[in-house]
């Protein structure tokens, strides 16, 4: 059992005030109060422990058999000032937003080495690093898996819109397979001036939309110094935020498809940067 190998007591209520605390992570509410969020099962526990998130709390379900490379690692967060909660089985099942838990739950605190709130974005900030913006994107699991492309196809640097999913979701988190951790990641409030702000440091910013001057991706040239903007699931771009860029881009479909999913979007714009 988890409490005899950790030293620590067995919690077997549902009303204990830590726990109840830790659930009510699922809400933006109480996770911006708290500058807390959560990450379920092992990888994303492992992920956090590597890149150096700040854990505040490692909750075990007391049945669960952990592997000795996360044991000792919860040993090591443990020696760092995490507190390790061990929590009968049902518990655990109460905080876990997972179909099929592994065990392990992480609290961590909000990742400021990487991840800034602010109004803007200065294009120093971003410096020649490849970037991408998102405006409104409102879907965790898309947001996430954004993340995720974007580590993949290395793009370092993604601002997104105060309106967009909230990075520190569950959805978006998990959605991230532990990109989350690997990537800067700036949510701003004003997105017009932050294109006007990098556009100013002699970058295009272009926007993702259909119209009869658009350039054609995969025929006319885009740069990996060009930051693309992408935008809601169901009505694109704000009119005023494409009107704020350089250009305009679109990716040829066939006749019969009318849009791409944005996540899959995004790989497919972030695949062309990369070349």
């Amino acid at each position: 059992m988890n409490n005899t190998i950790f030293n620590v007591p067995l919690i077997s209520g549902k009303n204990n005030p830590t726990i109840t605390d830790i659930t009510k992570l699922s809400a933006k509410k109480y996770r911006m109060q708290n500058k807390l969020f959560v990450c379920d099962g092992v990888k994303l526990f492992l992920e956090a422990v590597k890149y150096g998130a700040c854990i505040r709390y490692i909750v075990l379900d007391n049945n669960a058999e952990l592997s000795k490379e996360v044991a000792e690692c919860v040993r090591k967060c443990a020696n760092n000032g995490a507190k390790i909660l061990c929590v009968e089985s049902y518990v655990f099942e109460k905080i876990s937003s997972e179909n099929a838990p592994q065990g392990i739950i992480t609290v961590c605190e909000f990742y400021t080495e990487r991840h800034t709130f602010s109004a803007n974005v200065k294009n120093d900030e971003i410096c020649k690093k490849k970037a991408m913006i998102l405006e409104s994107v409102r879907d965790p699991g898309n947001i996430g898996a954004i993340f995720r492309n974007a580590v993949a196809l290395g793009i370092e640097k993604m601002i997104i819109s105060s309106d967009c999913a909230d990075i520190y979701s569950q959805k978006v988190v998990r959605a991230s397979m532990g990109a989350i951790f690997k990537l800067d990641i700036y949510v701003v409030d004003d997105l017009i001036e932050t294109v006007e702000n990098i556009k100013a440091g002699g970058r295009r910013v272009i926007a993702t939309a259909l119209n009869d001057k658009a350039l054609v991706l995969g025929k006319d040239r885009i740069s990996a110094d060009d930051v693309i903007i992408l935008g809601n699931e169901g009505h694109g771009m704000s009119q005023k935020l494409i009107d704020s860029c350089t250009d305009v881009l679109f990716i040829p479909m066939n006749e019969n498809t009318e849009s791409l999913n944005v996540a899959m979007a995004s790989a497919i714009i972030m695949w062309e940067i990369s070349k």
